[in-house]
């Protein structure tokens, strides 16, 4: 039988027993409790974190993902800013996102905007580095530099040197100009000669073209009629003749064209004989005006030449 003071120790037991156990599930439940995402990092070099704050969100396209847990100076590095910030477990961080500060509002507090991110890329580990993108600051400092050197540049071109040749190129312009016109003016009248010459020019033509149409017309009507007279004479010499007197006409036709093929080879004969002559006597006044020629230029350049060969004859 259990004695009254083995109860209380069995009772002192198990109060503590239950109370370390309760201590030992609280250590260890707690952090998970306690941790509210994956620790990642982010470096941003050569620029202010001015406005953001431990605490401050890490948006995804606009949605909340995390916050920001640590704002360090990289003692590696004094020319960047360690972020350490949280990502809640349910988002991945993919390795080409890129982090980025942009302006909560017109506070001047920031937030930490994550883009980028395809569904082929591979997982971001947890306590690595997310690479950095220009935000909205750096953009416009790029704008503010741009319109700088606009700016400079547009100081450049309106010097008072570029200002002279500006002026000058549009006094040349406008002299040129006015210089058209008084061409154009003048050639008023002519300009428009030509453009009523070129409408009669066309009414002319058209109507030119209409009569060729016509005359097509009238050449195809003639052909048909010309074939139709063919085929209707030549039906007709078919009764007329018989087959034999066909062929006695045809054999005198063939006569006929033999007797002129004969004669036209003779004039042919004839004419390359006449051909030969005329070519010699051609060469031959070439020759003759030839010596012509010389014979002026010789009197031109010497014309005692004359006297002298006139004396050796008389001699």
């Amino acid at each position: 039988m259990i004695t009254k003071q083995q109860k209380a120790r069995l009772t002192v037991f198990t109060v503590v027993s239950g109370l370390l156990l309760v201590l030992m599930l609280g250590v260890l439940i707690y952090p998970s409790f306690r941790d509210k995402g994956l620790n990642y990092r982010i470096v941003f070099k050569g620029t202010s974190v001015n406005g953001l704050d431990p605490g401050a969100a890490v948006k995804y396209r606009g949605v909340a993902v995390g916050s920001v847990d640590r704002v360090r100076v990289n003692p590696g590095d004094l020319d960047s800013i360690l972020v350490f910030i949280k990502i809640s477990r349910g988002f991945r961080v993919k390795t080409d996102m890129a982090a980025a500060q942009s302006y909560a509002g017109i506070t001047g507090q920031k937030f930490i905007d994550l883009s980028g991110g395809s569904p082929a890329a591979a997982s971001l580990k947890p306590g690595g580095e997310i690479p950095t993108a220009r935000g909205l600051g750096e953009q416009a400092e790029d704008i503010v530099v741009t319109i700088e050197s606009a700016v400079h540049n547009l100081n450049q071109v309106l010097g008072q040197e570029n200002q002279k040749r500006i002026a000058q190129f549009l006094a040349n312009t406008e002299q040129s100009a006015a210089i058209v016109s008084r061409v154009l003016k003048s050639k008023e009248e002519s300009l428009n000669r030509a453009v009523d010459n070129i409408g009669r020019a066309a009414e002319e033509f058209s109507g030119a073209t209409e009569n060729l149409r016509k005359i097509s017309a009238d050449l195809a009507r003639l052909t048909a009629k010309l074939d139709q007279s063919a085929g209707v004479a030549l039906e007709t010499l078919t009764k007329r003749f018989s087959d034999q007197e066909m062929g006695r006409v045809i054999a005198n036709l063939d006569a006929f064209v033999g007797g002129a093929s004969a004669s036209l080879k003779k004039v042919e004969d004839v004419l390359l004989t006449q051909q030969q002559d005329l070519r010699h006597m051609v060469e031959s006044m070439s020759t003759a005006i030839e010596n012509l020629s010389t014979f002026s230029r010789a009197l031109v350049e010497d014309p005692a030449a004359l006297l002298r060969s006139g004396k050796k004859v008389k001699r």
